[in-house]
């Protein structure tokens, strides 16, 4: 499995970045989301279950993370991924994400009531231009 290049790593920090899964006629699905790259090695992200990339990553449990460099338009990192999907029952890792980005979850009240899950990638390319 690749790893994602510590000269890369900052444009998974705090940064929105694109997210494309397969929807089932083949064509491509693409949204901003929020990530995190832990301590680990790992990126991960949170989805609502009533969301359509949500959908298509447990029919196709194929993704794409696209991060830009918005001071350099040259500078990206492509992340091409296998996934895997674990609920977040006590909402405590869409805390940790929100936390991130200098929100509050729990300020977000429809947010409250959307069931969560965990979504983690297991990189199979990357690209770090």
């Amino acid at each position: 499995m690749p790893d994602i290049p510590e000269s890369h790593r900052d444009l998974l920090t705090h940064a929105t970045v694109a997210l494309s899964t397969l929807n089932a006629d083949g064509s491509i699905q693409t949204t901003a989301v929020w990530v995190l790259f832990g301590d680990d090695g790992v990126l991960r992200m949170s989805l609502a279950t009533n969301r359509q990339k949500h959908r298509n990553l447990v029919r196709d449990p194929h993704a794409t993370v696209f991060a830009l460099d918005p001071e350099n338009p040259f500078r990206f990192l492509e992340v091409r991924a296998t996934v895997t999907i674990e609920p977040d029952a006590d909402k405590s890792f869409v805390r940790s994400v929100f936390a991130a980005y200098g929100s509050d979850f729990d300020g977000m009240p429809d947010l409250l009531e959307e069931e969560r899950v965990v979504v983690t990638f297991s990189p199979e390319r990357v690209i770090a231009q």
